[in-house]
């Protein structure tokens, strides 16, 4: 999924003709087995990859595609029917509640854990407990700030970037903050959401044209 590629939408009842197991890989970095499937929406065909399916002929579904190489390309899917969100899995979502939740608290945990081993060690080379402390200060902070320019920064624009992207996905299906906080807690590596609150169906509005995608946005 490219941040700039022409996203469209459409509406209907999806029958998938043609359902086969493969591997996905994630960031270069590990495999997770998926689904690769093409079907029928509106008389059209798709195809699309995801790590499960959950769908049954007829279903309701909102799909959100590419045009590549000729083809209808679905990079999410939004099954009304079973209350069912799928993302790729590369996709991150990140907000307030991650920065509260998980990045302070970690990065809490490595500073005093750094000033744990760090006081140990000087305290075993210095004759001098306060020296140690200082030393050991010193040495974690600046190896933060030293890891936050080589590598935190170059992790946040990655991640930016690919937040930047769900976002762009998630203003076109009828989510609320309520459904992408509980997204965000559950964070499954798949990225299949079963949601358990019910999601408003958008199936009398029309969102093919540009005019009303840009309205999502506002």
């Amino acid at each position: 999924m490219r941040m700039f590629e022409v996203k469209q939408v459409i509406e209907g009842k999806i029958f998938i003709h043609h359902q086969r197991d493969e591997m996905l890989t994630v960031f270069h970095r590990y495999e997770l087995p998926r689904q690769y499937f093409e079907c029928f929406i509106n008389a059209q065909n798709f195809t699309g990859h995801f790590v499960n399916v959950h769908c049954q002929p007829a279903d309701e579904v909102r799909v959100v595609y590419i045009q590549k190489n000729g083809q209808n390309k679905i990079i999410a899917m939004w099954n009304h029917t079973q209350q069912v969100l799928h993302l790729y899995p590369s996709t991150i979502i990140f907000s307030r509640w991650s920065w509260m939740h998980r990045v302070i608290p970690n990065l809490i945990k490595t500073i005093a854990i750094s000033l744990i081993l760090l006081t140990g060690f000087f305290f075993l080379v210095s004759a001098s407990f306060e020296r140690a402390v200082q030393d050991a200060t010193l040495f974690s902070f600046g190896g933060l700030l030293l890891a936050s320019i080589l590598v935190g920064l170059p992790m946040l624009i990655f991640y930016r970037h690919r937040q930047a992207q769900t976002q762009e996905l998630l203003h076109l299906f009828p989510l609320s903050s309520a459904h992408l906080l509980d997204m965000e807690k559950l964070n499954p590596p798949s990225r299949i959401y079963p949601l358990a609150k019910p999601v408003e169906s958008l199936t009398n509005t029309s969102i093919s044209s540009p005019d009303n995608i840009r309205k999502l946005y506002k």
